[in-house]
């Protein structure tokens, strides 16, 4: 899954030119309905963001994909918006997320 953002932080991949031809890029299911924050650890999570939950953590990688202008998501609760808000609002650095898809890689 770290595929695309790994492309995108490479200069490469279909969001770079889009976002380069002035078209705004989305991206939808960054859970994968639900299942990916299951396949990520604790340990994982901590390493994306230190006090990250896994569905925030993953939330946080796909958000902070560069090119990506819009992620489209849901959520049952307003407190779940509200931490989704939260999540997007301070997005990681580039080099760090570089690291987390390095990690993925491996994996």
């Amino acid at each position: 899954m770290a595929r695309p953002i790994a492309l995108a932080l490479d200069g490469r991949g279909p969001l770079v030119p889009a976002r380069a031809a002035g078209l705004i890029t989305f991206g939808s299911s960054p859970l994968h309905g639900g299942e990916l924050p299951g396949l990520v650890t604790t340990e994982l999570a901590e390493f994306i963001r230190p006090g990250a939950s896994p569905g925030t953590a993953c939330l946080l990688a796909a958000a902070s994909c560069p090119s990506l202008d819009v992620v489209v998501l849901s959520a049952g609760s307003a407190h779940h918006w509200a931490a989704a808000k939260a999540t997007t609002a301070a997005p990681l650095d580039p080099g760090h997320l570089r690291k987390v898809t390095d990690v993925l890689a491996q994996g």
